[in-house]
């Protein structure tokens, strides 16, 4: 029916006849009936889709994280890669260049070689511990209910979900774990690991992952004298609560009980395929700039075991700098590595001043390209 201006005040008013106008009616083809509307319905159909695909988009998928979290943590980790690819070391002597991601040691960027070195880690301070006569303690300790931003909603016959949690205090994962080290740092200040025991023989690792809702929580092995172990386990339960917090000592084999929980952490090496959970896991790392792994100070620095590693396993560089073998000598305001010299006078690494570090989208980047030949044998120091 179309409405003439004579007709208007037969039918309804012009209120009513606006509502008319805008509604969507049926019109009928030869084969098929179809709806037909204006376009402010149109646009009300429109703003309704968008509106469900920016909840799909934010939706929480796994630990606490969106589809548009991963989607923006993967575009940030692809301009990472690009920096490293497209920036190099320049040796001004030889002419020679290495692109900053053949020598970049990262859980997202060069995951196998992260994941060599903290399982050498581990293995060296396993191997201390056993030196030491130190027996292993593995705890977890979780934070309480307020620093969760969901809670696990459990039903008889349904599948768990995860809810809102009205007690969440609005911490964030990274001050979360912040709270765990600070947790963490009740008990290595407890008189159970301070009477009379040297930090040679009180050395821990520690790793942080996520529940999930998100929340981080840690996991630690710490190995301590036998006559201590029963002492720490009291504390611990003193310090801490046991609901989601543990502390064991039959631990049979230390090295490969804590490597379960690390090869958890690092899904980007065992695989460059990952299942759509394991993304989201490395994704969180990323987002929230968490830590993996810290330890005790018993190994050697790594900033100077990655000058130096070549020349020594992280083992004897650990037992020779614990021994006072090297002069190390450091920049006073950046506290960078310049020169190492043995106990034999023999200067063993040297920062060289032969280098420019020439990154991606400079104006000079060019100048440096014009001899095409790369090494690398090439770095920012010279291991003598």
């Amino acid at each position: 029916m179309y409405y003439t201006e004579n007709n208007y005040k037969d039918c309804c008013s012009a209120l009513a006849i606006r509502d008319v106008v805008e509604a969507p009616h049926l019109a009928e083809s030869n084969n098929s009936t179809y709806a037909v509307g204006t376009l402010t319905n149109y646009k009300r159909v429109v703003d309704k889709d968008e509106v469900q695909e920016f909840q799909e988009r934010h939706k929480i998928v796994h630990y606490g994280l969106s589809k548009y979290d991963l989607e923006v943590t993967q575009e940030k980790l692809k301009k990472q890669k690009h920096f490293l690819d497209f920036s190099f070391i320049y040796d001004r002597i030889n002419k020679t260049r290495i692109p900053l991601a053949n020598i970049m040691i990262s859980a997202n960027h060069s995951p196998n070689r992260y994941y060599s070195e903290i399982q050498n880690r581990v293995n060296t301070l396993t191997t201390l511990a056993e030196q030491r006569e130190l027996k292993p303690l593995f705890m977890t300790i979780t934070l309480p209910s307020e620093y969760h931003k969901f809670k696990t909603l459990h039903r008889k016959g349904i599948k768990d979900k995860l809810v809102p949690n009205p007690k969440y205090n609005g911490t964030t994962p990274k001050d979360a774990v912040k709270e765990l080290t600070k947790m963490f740092a009740r008990l290595r200040q407890d008189r159970s690991l301070k009477d009379g025991l040297f930090k040679e023989n009180r050395i821990y690792f520690r790793v942080n992952e996520p529940h999930k809702d998100g929340t981080p929580h840690t996991h630690i092995l710490m190995f301590v004298p036998d006559h201590r172990v029963e002492r720490v386990k009291k504390a611990f339960y003193r310090l801490f609560d046991n609901r989601g917090n543990d502390i064991q000592s039959n631990i049979e084999n230390a090295t490969s009980y804590v490597m379960k929980y690390i090869n958890k952490t690092l899904p980007l090496s065992k695989s460059e395929n990952l299942s759509e959970k394991d993304k989201y896991l490395n994704a969180w790392y990323s987002k929230n700039r968490v830590i993996r792994f810290n330890s005790s100070k018993t190994l050697a620095p790594l900033g100077i075991y990655r000058l130096l590693h070549q020349r020594y396993s992280l083992y004897a560089l650990t037992k020779l700098i614990s021994e006072n073998h090297f002069k190390i000598y450091v920049t006073l305001d950046t506290n960078k590595v310049m020169e190492i010299i043995d106990e034999w006078g023999e200067t063993i690494y040297e920062r060289g001043s032969n280098f420019d570090v020439v990154k991606a989208g400079s104006p000079s980047r060019g100048n440096y390209l014009k001899n095409n030949s790369q090494t690398s044998d090439s770095a920012i120091g010279m291991p003598a």
